[in-house]
């Protein structure tokens, strides 16, 4: 008897085992679809591409890649630097997972929005947020979140790390990364095809091309500097 009950109490150990795995896999294969664009792309010249060379890099902490950036920098068009706001609107129903300001070290604010049952999330970097946002506020699509204080704004699709983790000389708080362009709806994605861009991976490396196709640190950079601005294959241009 207390045999049997071992075994049933292990067998249901591990189904409770599965069934938080499954939970979590079916979590991370649930990220949230992009229902509102986030910036008016009419003041918008150009945005670098997913896995580009540009700025610093930007990787998984778990190292299944490296010397690239996992993200898109979002840049104005010269007539709209500096001259008048910009705003950011949150492009989906869902609510504040946090937020974080560090001028001393050029991050003007920086806001993370995510859904409910999913660990996925986007976040704006280098913005103005229009209020202090605590978090668990609820954002609707669409609602501004935000101002562009300067050239553009940072954007990342991204599932958040335990803690952070040195990768290339740059400190990684992301568990899973991803382009914000894979996850957008089709209405959404028209608008930039309204504006030329034909499919997504206009905007986005693969990564097999970037395994083969390394980037290349600056010198004397010891924290994940990567190339210039102006390498202009990394960039998708708008009219």
């Amino acid at each position: 008897m207390k045999k049997r009950i071992v075994v049933i109490a292990i067998a249901v150990v591990i189904s409770l085992i599965i069934g938080v795995v499954v939970v979590f896999l079916k979590n991370k294969n649930n990220p949230p679809l992009l229902t509102v664009n986030f910036i008016d792309l009419d003041k918008v010249e150009k945005i670098s591409k997913f896995r580009s060379c540009q700025g610093h890099t930007v990787v998984p902490q778990d190292g299944s890649e490296s010397a690239r950036n996992m993200k898109h920098y979002v840049l104005l068009k010269p007539e709209y630097l500096d001259k008048q706001k910009i705003g950011i609107l949150s492009p989906l129903d869902g609510f504040v997972q946090g937020t974080m300001s560090n001028p001393e070290k050029g991050l003007e604010g920086e806001i993370w929005i995510g859904q409910e049952g999913t660990p996925w999330a986007v976040s704006f970097e280098h913005i103005e947020l229009v209020r202090n946002f605590e978090r668990g506020d609820k954002v609707r699509a669409g609602e501004l979140i935000g101002y562009v204080p300067g050239k553009g704004v940072d954007v990342v699709y991204a599932i958040g790390g335990d803690g952070v983790k040195i990768m290339d000389g740059y400190a990684s708080p992301f568990a899973a990364l991803d382009s914000v362009f894979n996850h957008m709806s089709e209405e959404v994605f028209a608008i930039y095809q309204k504006k030329g861009i034909k499919s997504k991976d206009d905007l986005i490396y693969s990564r097999e091309y970037r395994d083969q196709n390394a980037c290349q640190y600056r010198k004397n950079d010891n924290a994940g500097g990567l190339n210039d601005l102006n390498s202009p294959q990394d960039w998708v241009k708008f009219d």
